[in-house]
């Protein structure tokens, strides 16, 4: 028997067992301890032994392989491979020590051996046997420079224990500017990279920012044949193109958006119409007759699937002359609609509806701003015509919302932050975003408008994308009843036979308990996401029996594919297209399904970025907050102006604090002390990270410990540098 096996049967007959007890178990002699050492690092090496941090040895052994996608955590210090189990609906994770990475970066796939300690823990841990799939090919950093050689100071922690040697050079980048480097290949933590953008110096305000567009490669412009293309269509409505259409340029059309718009997609027009209906008249921006399928534009839009909206730029889905041009409904310029005249009475329910190819004029660019002056404060316009139509229009609004609230819709009158910057994109404020009575009304309008265009198109048996919402899942509403336990709010709903308006009573029921923005947030929660579809199944959180996406051409791609339908199939009846649209629409809805959701994701991931930069210069202040969500690993408040922080767990010195099964609350294992979701606490910033976009914080009560623990640390570490 090798000493190897002697060694492996000792440690797994006695586990978490040191060197001293395996040499006198063996009867090692003292002069031949350097072949015991010598073994036992071979045997960590090969994953026989695992040691812990007791110093002790504990044996393993083989269990399986696995393949799945490997996470660096914590500095890269150690990380996870997750894997799908075989319903797919959960994931398994395995631990991976660093050493144990073999030449694999975040977010590769990996192949790797899965191994069991011989311990009775029933632990596991797994060692990369392969890169399968190198997802980590680029790399953004700060060059810096090191006793005379330029070297990339990586942004992500966990590439911290890397070294990266640079081959090639974007010349244009100096010392302390953030680039991204391609990586050529790595071995034994030595990573060879090439530079091959210049994103920004780090003392430029929005440098993360820009990092994270780099990373997530959202394009920064058009291409050529994108921009030659768009240059061909004209800049003003040519007599050729009123041909069939309604001409609505004397009605006294508006836009109503946002101060800073300059894509405007919609227009309206209300009347009276012998005092018994309302005509509602929603002019959107004809783009299908300006981008035709398959057109380079057309391509890139698709590809895009919709403009993406951040805190201070927006990347357009369409080039800026059609956007803020040809397509836009500027004021006093003559712009081609898609219009949409529907017919209401007194009550507010649709009498008729019929869509239209027009041309309009639009009078006035109006703000939300100045309309909420007008509904609110009953600010005047100077025009009579322009005040009596408004009126007509909050009045129409309201009977529109009463239907709505009859049907069932839910107005979570949600609030979001809005960053405010000065002219060198400093981060001035941000403040708490609500929306006024204007933008319900406009909101209003567009979704009376899309249910009404999905209904004719539905009736016409014409196939588009449909904007539809399933009813909430079983497993979100016990998750929802959960939490309104916690509240002491007894909640009386069946997950098996459930409606818009039975969850809008179950809401209002809830509202006369209790209302805040945190319940806000636990109604969301519970809803589904809303995605695209050819099939209809009705939009829930709308109320809606039909619904689709028409009022935003301009910026989002599903609207255009709605236009082309109408276009092509009802307004000239070409049944041939059908089949075509039955084809490729399976696979539209998809893909801007996915584009949806990446693009709300950066712009949460940006915004996350720029919280963190605002919250820099405030670590020590303390703020007023609302326990929203708990975590295994702590809680996140979120403050007054609706962003965010973490309390971790390792800053409540008080006690020991375990999440529950539901995670509804964290409870101390000594003192039963809770910290419960909705609870009103106190905190302390602590940390910010700007390039990772995290805010930490801590317990009031804490604050003190967590002070006292930092010093210590920062003490020790002084010491340990003077005594190297």
């Amino acid at each position: 028997m090798t000493l190897i096996e002697k060694i492996h049967n000792y440690v797994k007959a006695k586990p978490n067992c040191n060197f001293l007890s395996i040499a006198k178990g063996l009867q090692i002699p003292f002069n031949k301890n350097h072949e015991l050492t010598s073994s036992i690092n071979k045997m960590l090496d090969e994953n026989q032994l695992v040691k812990t941090r007791d110093q002790t040895f504990v044996a393993v052994v083989f269990e399986c392989e696995i393949e799945g996608q490997i996470r660096f955590a914590q500095d890269g210090k150690f990380g996870f491979i997750n894997i799908q189990t075989e319903d797919e609906e959960e994931k398994i994770s395995y631990f991976v020590p660093s050493n144990n990475f073999n030449n694999s970066l975040s977010g590769d796939v990996v192949k790797a051996a899965v191994y069991k300690q011989l311990d009775g823990s029933e632990k596991t841990f797994a060692s990369v046997l392969a890169v399968i799939e190198r997802n980590a090919t680029k790399i953004s950093g700060v060059l810096e420079l090191n006793n005379s050689y330029l070297s990339l100071k990586p942004l992500k922690k966990e590439f911290a224990g890397h070294k990266f040697i640079i081959n090639e050079f974007k010349q244009d980048a100096r010392i302390n500017d953030v680039v991204i480097a391609k990586i050529k290949s790595i071995k034994d933590k030595i990573i060879e990279i090439d530079i091959i953008e210049k994103v920004s110096n780090v003392e430029d305000p929005l440098c993360y920012v820009k990092t994270l567009l780099s990373e997530r490669e959202l394009p920064k412009g058009f291409e050529k044949n994108v921009l030659d293309e768009a240059n061909k269509i004209p800049d003003k409505v040519q007599a050729k193109d009123l041909k069939n259409r309604v001409d609505f340029r004397n009605d006294l059309v508006v836009t109503i958006d946002g101060e800073y718009t300059k894509d405007f997609d919609d227009a309206i027009n209300v009347k009276k119409i012998d005092n018994k209906f309302y005509e509602l008249a929603v002019h959107i921006a004809d783009v299908s007759y300006y981008v035709q399928e398959n057109s380079e534009i057309d391509k890139e839009a698709l590809k895009r699937g919709t403009s993406t909206y951040l805190a201070n730029q927006v990347i357009p889905m369409l080039p800026e002359k059609l956007s803020n041009g040809i397509c836009s409904l500027n004021p006093n310029e003559d712009r081609l609609t898609m219009s949409i005249i529907i017919k209401i009475d007194n009550y507010g329910h649709t009498v008729d509806a019929k869509l239209v190819p027009g041309i309009i004029n639009s009078k006035y660019r109006l703000t939300y701003n100045r309309v909420n002056e007008f509904i609110q404060n009953n600010k005047k316009f100077d025009n009579n015509e322009l005040n009596k139509m408004l009126s007509l229009c909050y009045e129409l609004t309201q009977k529109l919302r009463k239907v709505k609230n009859e049907e069932g819709y839910i107005d979570f009158e949600i609030e979001e932050p809005k960053i405010i910057f000065d002219n060198d994109n400093n981060i001035v404020d941000v403040v708490c975003d609500k929306s006024g009575e204007s933008e319900k009304m406009i909101e209003d309008f567009m979704v009376r408008a899309n249910e009404e265009t999905a209904k004719i198109l539905s009736k016409h048996k014409i196939p588009i994308l449909y904007r539809v919402h399933e009813s909430p899942s079983e497993e979100k509403l016990n998750y929802f009843k959960n939490v309104m336990n916690v509240l002491n709010i007894k909640v009386d709903i069946d997950s098996n036979n459930i409606s818009p308006k039975s969850f809008q009573n179950t809401i209002e029921k809830i509202k006369q308990q209790r209302f805040d923005s945190f319940l806000q947030i636990m109604f969301l929660r519970a809803m589904s996401k809303a995605i695209y579809d050819p099939n209809n199944i009705g939009h829930f959180g709308l109320a809606s029996e039909f619904y689709c996406h028409f009022t935003s051409p301009i910026r989002r791609y599903p609207d255009l594919m709605v236009h082309r339908a109408i276009r092509d199939v009802l307004f000239n009846n070409d049944r041939t297209k059908i089949e075509h649209l039955n084809k490729i629409l399976p696979v539209i809805a998809k893909q801007n399904s996915d584009s949806e959701t990446s693009a709300m994701q950066v712009e949460r991931d940006t915004n996350d970025l720029l919280y963190a930069s605002y919250f820099r210069d405030k670590i020590g202040q303390s703020f007023n907050c609302q326990i929203v969500s708990v975590v295994k690993f702590g809680v996140f408040v979120e403050f007054e102006n609706k962003t965010n922080a973490l309390v971790h767990v390792s800053t409540m010195s008080d006690d020991n604090y375990q999440a529950n099964f539901e995670l509804t609350e964290l409870v101390g294992e000594k003192t039963k002390n809770k910290y419960r979701l909705g609870d009103k606490v106190s905190v302390v910033i602590t940390k910010t990270d700007p390039i990772n976009g995290k805010v930490d914080a801590c317990f009031v009560k804490n604050y003190a410990d967590y002070y006292s623990n930092i010093k210590k640390r920062f003490n020790n570490d002084k010491k340990g540098r003077f005594f190297k």
